[in-house]
């Protein structure tokens, strides 16, 4: 009788059953490595999927028989270092899994002969130090040692010794660390009524990941704020730390279960009172709701989180089914090529982010459903960095054919692969939890799509963007993000300005500053000084966002101008105390005197500076009155430069009408 080829049955995965002596037994190791690896050569249907099936057959087509048999043993480890665990010839291309008879699993016997090995050899420094990513966030987070680490990590000379003594590959991008910790900074609200869905809970605990925590805690806090846009309670996981999928990986099982004993009792005190728990990286995600179960499968505790475990997408979606997500988008995305990434796809809850995102207006998501190539800490190293982009080679073609506004990955460390594989170009790289938060438009942070768009209404120039928003640390794209949309976004600030600029006489012009301009200012001076330490991002933060008009004001640089230097010395010494001399008047009422350099002062006995900061307080009574029409003039009245001028351009009253908010 022919053995059957598939099933009809759902795929099974069997506990790992690594408490057993005999799990360790590298003689039974070996028979089983030979039973399964002469199953995948008859068979090859992995050929295309990762490097580790392509390095099998070419081990036993160069073997002395063309078998199985005829491969040395000690080679059969280089198959399973170049297995990443990423499930995908399980989930989607091996037709014997169990309940097949033939009982194949490759990943979980790849992670079988990962723990012989780590067990029987321990592991080097690198790999240590790569799998403690609680331990090394905490470390290089610190604010006095975040900046150098950044620093070390982006130059050539450091990057070319960390690869020949650690082996990191030189030119694989590794993510930053944040000084400001996610679990530092989040401010749940978990003031909202609780609304259970008929398929999921309706307050939420956000475990955070390390991640999250120590590299791009701004993917947490949209997340926060998408809860609470949708009024669902939140709060953090009291205490935390690291999921143990990268000492998984390492084959270090022990540890895992360290880390199971740390996590799981504030995970169980929260799945026990209803709480639906998120991770926002699949592979920590996967880790509870797969891997411990199989791991620890008589474990309830370990049982109880799995069932309370939720990705966000999988999460939002169960909300939407059930008629409790709000899907009141604001703001378009445009084209996005968003990427499934594996440990997302062995979750098997569909696609679940695609679907949500496809429910945002005039927004186009092309799906990628490739393993990228990179997965955790195998992409980082130096004999596996060519192969993990060249794994990654169809997905960064495929993500880049439709010509994208934005690429976005529910697994951050992917899409930082994928850009790195697609070279550059127009894309920004956003987590889909941002795009998610932009187009709901709660505080309109999204300046890089609001710096496109120009209202053609009468031929203004004026921006779709809220004058008086103030700019925070999260409105700011890194430098790598604004390079991006550089050109574009000074195009369109440029065009802005030429309505907020005044000339009064020939030397002297005023620049009426909103947070368009100041957010301009801050992102030119992050990108020119190179400035990406925390730091130093909020002194620039602190020197400039005072600038913006808070709704009963109107502030201005003020610039004098004489293009000769010899003439602009002398003029300078003339023109003392011009500053507190500059007036503007609206119609009948008085004129208001500029209160001039309130954070340094800027001129001393025998000259004044070149530049100024003013701001011009204005009454209710005078917005009312220039709201409705009343005229307004600028002047200066100093004895050496006298002047004055009527505001009649329609675009200028209409911009500097935008800055007042307050009657």
């Amino acid at each position: 009788m022919s053995t059957r080829e598939g099933s009809l049955e759902a795929p099974k995965r069997h506990p790992i059953d690594w408490k057993n002596p005999d799990f360790y037994n590298e003689s039974t190791l070996h028979q089983e490595l030979e039973r399964v690896f002469d199953i995948c050569h008859g068979c090859r249907r992995c050929v295309n999927l990762c490097t580790a099936f392509p390095r099998l057959f070419d081990l036993i087509d160069e073997g002395t028989t063309g078998e199985v048999d005829g491969v040395d043993k000690k080679k059969f480890w280089e198959v399973v270092d170049h297995c990443y665990l990423c499930d995908m010839c399980f989930m989607t291309k091996c037709p014997y899994v169990p309940p097949h008879e033939w009982n194949i699993d490759f990943p979980h016997l790849m992670l079988r002969a990962k723990a012989v090995k780590y067990n029987n050899n321990g592991t080097g420094f690198r790999d240590k130090l790569l799998s403690s990513t609680d331990a090394v966030g905490k470390l290089a987070s610190i604010p006095v040692v975040v900046h150098a680490v950044n620093a070390l990590n982006n130059t050539p000379a450091v990057r070319k010794a960390m690869d020949s003594m650690l082996g990191i590959h030189a030119d694989r991008k590794l993510p930053e660390y944040a000084s400001g910790r996610f679990r530092d900074t989040a401010k749940p609200d978990g003031s909202f009524a609780v609304v259970n869905g008929a398929r999921a809970p309706g307050k939420v605990a956000i475990y955070a990941t390390c991640y999250i925590n120590y590299n791009e805690p701004g993917i947490g806090h949209d997340l926060l704020k998408i809860l609470a846009h949708n009024e669902i309670p939140a709060r953090l996981v009291e205490k935390e730390a690291c999921c143990g999928m990268p000492k998984l990986e390492l084959g270090d099982l022990k540890a895992v279960e360290a880390l199971k004993n740390q996590n799981i009792p504030p995970l169980l005190k929260l799945a026990q009172e209803g709480y639906a728990i998120l991770s926002a990286v699949p592979s920590c995600t996967l880790m509870y709701k797969q891997e411990l179960p199989l791991l620890f499968p008589v474990d309830e505790a370990v049982q109880a989180v799995a069932a309370a475990m939720f990705d966000p997408f999988e999460y939002l979606a169960l909300r939407n089914q059930d008629g409790l997500l709000k899907t009141d988008f604001k703001k378009p995305l445009g084209k996005v090529a968003y990427h499934v990434p594996c440990h997302q796809r062995v979750q098997n809850f569909g696609k679940k982010t695609r679907d949500i995102l496809q429910l945002i207006p005039d927004t186009q998501i092309t799906t990628v459903e490739r393993c990228s190539g990179h997965d955790g800490t195998w992409g980082v190293k130096s004999e596996f960095f060519s192969d993990s982009m060249k794994i990654g080679r169809p997905v960064f073609r495929q993500m880049a054919e439709s010509d994208p506004d934005f690429i976005s990955s529910d697994c951050a460390i992917a899409a930082r692969h994928i850009e790195q594989g697609m070279g550059g170009g127009k894309a920004q790289k956003l987590h889909p939890l941002t795009l998610l938060r932009m187009a709901y438009d709660m505080d309109n942070n999204d300046y890089s799509s609001a710096a496109k768009t120009i209202s053609p209404a009468s031929g203004s120039t004026e921006v779709d963007a809220k004058r008086s928003s103030a700019i925070t640390r999260d409105n700011l794209l890194t430098l790598e993000a604004y390079a991006k949309i550089r050109q574009d976004f000074r195009t369109q600030v440029m065009a802005h300005k030429k309505s907020r600029k005044i000339a009064l006489g020939e030397n002297i012009t005023l620049i009426f500053e909103d947070a368009l301009t100041i957010r301009y200012q801050i992102q030119e001076m992050l990108h020119v000084e190179k400035i990406f330490q925390e730091d130093e991002i909020i002194h620039e933060l602190d020197a400039y966002t005072p600038l913006i008009p808070d709704g009963h004001n109107w502030k201005a640089t003020m610039m004098i101008e004489y293009p000769d230097p010899a003439v602009r010395a002398a003029q300078l010494a003339v023109l003392i105390g011009i500053e507190d001399t500059v007036w503007v008047r609206i119609g009948g009422h008085a004129p208001v005197y500029a209160i001039a350099d309130e954070d340094l002062e800027r001129e001393n006995a025998e000259k004044t500076s070149s530049v100024h900061f003013l701001r011009f307080e204005l009454t209710p009574a005078m917005i009312q009155d220039f709201r409705q029409g009343a005229a307004l003039s600028m002047g200066i009245d100093h004895a050496a430069y006298h002047t004055s001028t009527k505001i009649l351009d329609l675009d200028t009253r209409a911009s500097l009408q935008n800055d007042l908010t307050t009657i």
